[in-house]
């Protein structure tokens, strides 16, 4: 499953980014769009370098390299803390960058099981699919699109959850412009 077989409704244009859900199954996926001032290049440093992600990923606790296959395909570790009662959350999931034409790259990410992944701090969160476009509009300007469907796991109401992913293209734009 990705973003493409789905039907995606606007929930919301809010600082500079246009929110989209989309239905799939029990779950909800959400996509941001809006424009990034910039370099593809650094954007693309900035979301694969784990030193700097506590400054743009809202409640990351820490996140590393767990293997680095090739310069376009990479496994991280990310944990992230939760409000109370929720238990805290992890991922592992792999990177891979596409380079579909001359002025657009896609970055495509999933949960993959590593033999070297960290055990579990709390719940491990399973990405079904996350997705970056980055397509160079003209110079210094990049339109992107951000999409993700995710199954946070453990006990959290749907309600909470669909909340919460509704508010994330928004922090995560916010907080790549900050980067950038």
């Amino acid at each position: 499953l990705c973003g493409k077989e789905l039907t995606w409704g606007k929930v919301k244009y809010e600082k500079g980014v246009t929110v989209y859900k989309a239905t799939s199954g029990e779950r909800i996926a959400f996509r941001g769009v809006g424009k990034i001032m910039g370099n593809r290049e650094e954007l693309i440093s900035i979301i694969e370098d784990p030193s700097g992600w506590r400054n743009w990923i809202e409640n990351l606790k820490s996140g590393k390299l767990i293997e680095e296959i090739n310069p376009n395909h990479k496994i991280f570790y990310q944990s992230i803390s939760s409000p109370f009662p929720v238990s805290d959350r992890d991922v592992v999931y792999e990177s891979k960058i596409f380079r579909d034409a001359p002025n657009q790259i896609r970055i495509e990410m999933k949960s993959v099981n590593h033999r070297n992944a960290p055990q579990s701090i709390g719940v491990r969160i399973n990405i079904i699919f996350t997705r970056y476009i980055i397509e160079t509009m003209k110079e210094g300007t990049m339109r992107v699109t951000f999409e993700t469907l995710s199954e946070p796991g453990g006990s959290i109401p749907d309600f909470l959850a669909n909340w919460a992913g509704e508010r994330y293209p928004i922090t995560i734009f916010e907080g790549l412009r900050r980067e950038l």
